[in-house]
């Protein structure tokens, strides 16, 4: 047990870390009807990791990551403008796009160079039960930086979301404000994409904000319902993935499936007592 214990204190670790902080941006993305916006900044880290895979820049590196961060800055920057440039196209629908075309244009990148296939899996499934204290550290540090920041501008984040709907036009201060959460998020995306995966980043956002918002109205009690939820889930995940030797990203998602439709069930049952 102490084995056990010493081994996943770091991979817990960042799960909890993750866990909270996705579960933060979870429920402003939800609010603002992005879902998808999450999937695409990852999928454009992926794809930064990859162009430096092809290039021989040793991946985890200055390097590696600040082609990541280049490929995401780019992706908030077009996040946040073209939602008022392009008015008769859903903002949701311009996202999904985005991420169709970055995973195309990562496997075609990707495609002759040797033990790219492995390459593109690791991104997409992870390798969380694998980081080490280095790599929290690093982690740690980044979502520090961007929790100050979003506890800095609070009241202004939470208002954009609850208003984000009803914008109508575009303005210097929204946009700007729009593409510092969207490059907030990257980064937190760039730290975690290599460790994590795309899919357990996309399930860490939505699954927990989901399930908040199926028992709480307001933002905050949904992050806090979200966020104890998506610790609980992702760590037992965790646990599970080691004892069985499966796949770890593959294991927590499936983990946050069953969890989803516990909430769902419940929730069910809850609107039949209140008749």
């Amino acid at each position: 047990m102490s084995e056990l214990a010493t081994f996943m204190a770091a991979p817990a670790a960042a799960c909890i870390i993750l866990a909270v902080v996705f579960s933060y941006f979870g429920v402003h993305v939800l609010k603002r009807e992005i879902v998808f916006v999450d999937l695409s900044l990852a999928q454009l880290a992926a794809l930064g990791t990859t162009v430096a895979y092809v290039m021989e820049i040793e991946l985890d590196t200055g390097g590696s990551q600040a082609l990541s961060l280049a490929f995401v800055a780019a992706g908030a920057i077009f996040f946040a403008y073209i939602r008022f440039l392009q008015s008769k196209v859903p903002h949701e629908a311009i996202i999904g796009i985005v991420y169709v075309v970055g995973a195309s244009l990562a496997i075609l990148i990707v495609n002759r160079a040797p033990h790219g296939a492995e390459h593109l899996k690791n991104l997409l499934d992870g390798s969380i039960l694998w980081i080490n204290w280095k790599g929290l550290l690093q982690l740690t540090v980044v979502v520090a930086m961007v929790s100050l920041v979003h506890w800095r501008f609070r009241e202004r984040f939470f208002k954009l979301s609850r208003e984000y709907k009803n914008s109508k036009g575009p303005g210097n201060s929204q946009t700007l404000w729009d593409f510092v959460f969207y490059l907030s998020l990257g980064l937190v995306i760039v730290s975690s994409v290599r460790t994590a995966g795309v899919f357990l980043i996309f399930t860490l956002l939505i699954v927990p904000a989901v399930c908040g918002a199926l028992f709480f109205d307001t933002m905050t009690r949904q992050f806090a319902a979200g966020a104890v939820l998506s610790v609980l889930v992702s760590v037992s995940g965790l646990v599970v993935s080691y004892l069985f030797d499966q796949p770890t990203g593959a294991v927590v998602v499936s983990c946050f499936g069953l969890a989803f439709l516990a909430a769902l069930i419940a929730r069910r049952f809850m609107a039949f007592g209140n008749r």
